[in-house]
């Protein structure tokens, strides 16, 4: 299975709304770059039961973004931002990217 790293920034978005087992087969496969045996060896499951999960744990995440739109939008205003920071002052520059960061 390709690993896409988009996933990453889709489990920082969305990862608290997937139950706690499949987010935490995401994070290893994902984050701490496990393979689906090292997974299926710790958590005492099946290679196949492992990958199961992920991909659905990783379409339940895409359902997220299509549905509510965050990470496009972030990645949007922080475009937006970019193309802006020469036309702004710096301390204006400063909270704008605090706000962003914040949302």
């Amino acid at each position: 299975m390709p690993k896409d790293l988009s996933v990453v920034l889709l489990l920082d978005y969305y990862g608290a709304l997937l139950p706690e087992k499949q987010r935490d087969l995401v994070e290893y496969y994902y984050c701490d770059d496990l393979s689906l045996a090292e997974i299926a060896d710790n958590e005492d499951i099946t290679r196949q039961g492992a990958r199961d999960s992920i991909v659905r744990a990783v379409n339940k995440l895409r359902e997220f973004e299509a549905a509510l739109r965050f990470v496009e939008k972030s990645e949007r205003s922080k475009a937006l931002l970019k193309n802006y920071k020469e036309t702004l002052a710096d301390e204006d520059l400063e909270k704008l990217i605090q706000y962003i960061d914040e949302m």
